[in-house]
């Protein structure tokens, strides 16, 4: 069955003319190329998407030494979300020291403020 369906393209191909045979040919050229540029943008997105979680592990990575040579120098570590960087700055964990004098300041406030309360 093969061979006839190829008879027959070759003999509707003979009774075309040379025109139409060069543009069928064209056409023929270009869905090829067409189907290597759309493997070749398959490839190239894959390969975007292996840069990018290199991308991500190097920043986790970079994240942990950072925190590492910050806990060494006494430095509470820096916590920042796994979004883009750009979108959300970085959180600073407070270490149990800077929590207490941060509550002690705000004691301090409320004590001031209640005390110029009562003398109004």
């Amino acid at each position: 069955m093969k061979t006839i369906a190829e008879w027959c393209t070759r003999v509707r191909r003979a009774l075309r003319g040379g025109y139409v045979r060069l543009l069928e040919d064209e056409v023929a050229r270009s869905r090829d190329e067409v189907a290597h540029a759309r493997a070749e943008v398959a490839r190239e997105c894959e390969e975007v998407a292996r840069e990018r979680a290199e991308i991500e592990r190097l920043r986790v990575e970079n994240r942990a030494l950072l925190n590492s040579v910050l806990g060494t120098a006494g430095v509470p570590p820096i916590e920042t979300p796994p979004m883009h960087p750009a979108s959300v700055p970085a959180v600073r964990r407070r270490s149990w020291p800077q929590i207490a004098t941060q509550r002690e300041i705000e004691v301090a406030r409320e004590a001031r403020a209640a005390e110029r309360a009562r003398r109004v």
